[in-house]
């Protein structure tokens, strides 16, 4: 189906340029050459503008896991991270209700390094979504966690016992557990005391392997990257767009260089071959030649001898 169809009167302004608002840029034109195939394609210009859904929610589904996260922000209560901020200090800090369905979906989805997370809230629309488009830096989402750790993880435990309630056996990577059971009062609906203890257990041990992790990821990533170092950040000169256009193009001229290079030894090698070759048939028909009792100084290789220079050549016979 063809955009232009779809597009409505007040999207148009966002989506097109005018021809003569279009940036003549040399480089492009020079380049177009690098894409040229009998097969057409789609048309992909990553620098127009996008105008991504209102409701991210609509995006990823009623199924998605960022959903159960987001909805438990009217069912959990989050009183005992809450009140734990009583003084105005600076500027506002991130809303600690966030932050904890943050780190507790990553967790859920496997995710435990404090990067990782930072880097998924730039890039991942159901992180985003859950962070209404905040993007807390590594940094803060690994000082959140060591401020309120009892408290979070009491939390976490009690979304792993809403979970199981609810009928679910995995809450993303986290197994809630291995039977359904319903909330009410019947003998042979209700779970045990005994069994209850033991699910607990199970519950407090995956949340403890879930935070010692994160709390030993992020010391070791600190250590490798530096405090307040994500580890994937571009070098400084290649931050500013036009230096690091200009040190793209000097590296394009040195591997075309390099490539030249390469190819010259090829067919550097290729002569070394080709000259042995010359010389292993010479040196066959003169020995031939001296077989038969003729001049091997005379001897010449038929015109139509060959030599593989894949194979080394067969001693010739005495």
């Amino acid at each position: 189906m063809s955009t232009t169809s779809t597009k409505k009167p007040e999207q148009a302004a966002l989506l097109e340029v005018a021809a003569s608002e279009k940036p003549e840029r040399e480089e492009e034109s020079k380049s177009s050459a690098r894409y040229a195939s009998p097969r057409p394609f789609r048309e992909w210009t990553p620098e127009q503008g996008q105008l991504l859904p209102q409701y991210a929610r609509e995006v990823l589904g009623e199924g998605h896991l960022a959903c159960f996260f987001a909805d438990l922000r009217k069912t959990l209560d989050f009183s005992p991270i809450l009140k734990a901020y009583t003084q105005e200090r600076g500027q506002p800090p991130y809303h600690p209700v966030m932050m904890t369905l943050l780190l507790m979906y990553a967790y859920a989805r496997g995710i435990t390094s404090s990067r990782e997370i930072e880097r998924r809230c730039e890039t991942d629309i159901a992180f985003r979504y859950l962070t209404g488009g905040e993007r807390p830096d590594h940094d803060t989402v690994c000082a959140f966690r060591v401020r309120h750790l009892e408290a979070f993880r009491a939390l976490f435990v009690d979304t792993l016992r809403l979970a199981r309630s609810s009928g679910l056996k995995k809450l993303g990577h986290l197994a809630v557990d291995g039977s359904k059971w319903k909330a009410n009062a019947s003998k042979h609906k209700a779970m045990s005391y005994g069994r209850m203890e033991e699910a607990m257990k199970k519950l407090d041990e995956q949340i403890d392997r879930l935070l010692e992790e994160a709390a030993a990821l992020d010391a070791e990533e600190d250590k490798r990257y530096g405090k307040g170092q994500r580890g994937d950040e571009l070098p400084e000169e290649m931050r500013d767009p036009n230096k690091r256009a200009e040190r793209l193009r000097e590296a394009a001229r040195q591997l075309e260089a390099e490539k030249k290079l390469e190819l010259a030894v090829e067919k550097e090698k290729r002569r070394e071959k080709i000259q042995k070759a010359k010389e292993d048939l010479e040196k066959e028909a003169r020995e031939k030649a001296e077989a038969k009792g003729e001049d091997p100084e005379k001897a010449r290789p038929s015109d139509k001898a060959q030599r593989n220079f894949n194979v080394n050549p067969r001693p010739s016979p005495s």
